[in-house]
């Protein structure tokens, strides 16, 4: 692994490890203000590693309070927008012009659609909560997903291997997910890893 890849891996790794952990391993509330700090921001010590704000709060539990909430966000939509993005790319790229065409159109107005107003549109018709804004952010961010599939698919059906198990008499729904999905994979993952920093953005 390349020098730059492994730092990457630790600061992420320790990041998600104290967004995880920190409210096990201290009892203080990100919220609670320290009514005698209240106007004078303390700067960053051995008692609070980065410093308190103008209320006496704790930067450094404040920071990884909100760095769980933005893992939380992240994980739970770009699941919901992968698990979709590659159902409909496998059938896209799998079944006829007409059904492919449909679904093409489909996305395309999916696309037109901008993401953040419809978040603080449903934000306003339901009660707010960050599991609305997750679910909206999956719902409206499958496209790309479904696209990147839909090529791998297109491009991967016309392969031997994959006549040679239409050949033996294989299911479509097999041959897909058994023969097919592995191979449209490794777009997918680097699809998501960005998918996760729009996400939190």
């Amino acid at each position: 692994m390349k020098p730059l890849s492994l730092l990457s891996l630790i600061f992420l790794t320790t990041l998600v490890f104290f967004a995880i952990f920190l409210p096990f391993l201290s009892n203080t509330d990100p919220n609670t203000f320290n009514p005698d700090l209240i106007g004078d921001a303390l700067a960053p010590s051995l008692t609070n590693w980065f410093g308190t704000d103008d209320l006496g709060r704790d930067l450094f539990i404040r920071t990884f309070s909100g760095a769980k909430i933005s893992i939380l966000v992240a994980v739970v939509s770009v699941s919901i927008s992968i698990s979709i993005g590659l159902i409909l790319g496998l059938i896209s790229g799998y079944s006829s012009k007409t059904i492919d065409s449909i679904l093409m159109r489909f996305v395309d107005l999916m696309m037109a659609i901008p993401t953040i107003f419809l978040i603080l549109t449903i934000q306003v018709i339901l009660t707010p909560s960050i599991w609305n804004v997750m679910i909206v952010i999956g719902l409206t961010s499958w496209m790309g997903v479904t696209r990147i599939v839909r090529a791998e698919v297109l491009s991967i059906r016309e392969q031997l291997f994959i006549t040679a198990a239409k050949a033996r008499g294989i299911s479509n729904t097999k041959l897909l997910f058994k023969h097919i999905l592995p191979h449209t994979l490794p777009p997918v993952i680097v699809a998501a890893t960005l998918g996760m920093g729009s996400a939190i953005l």
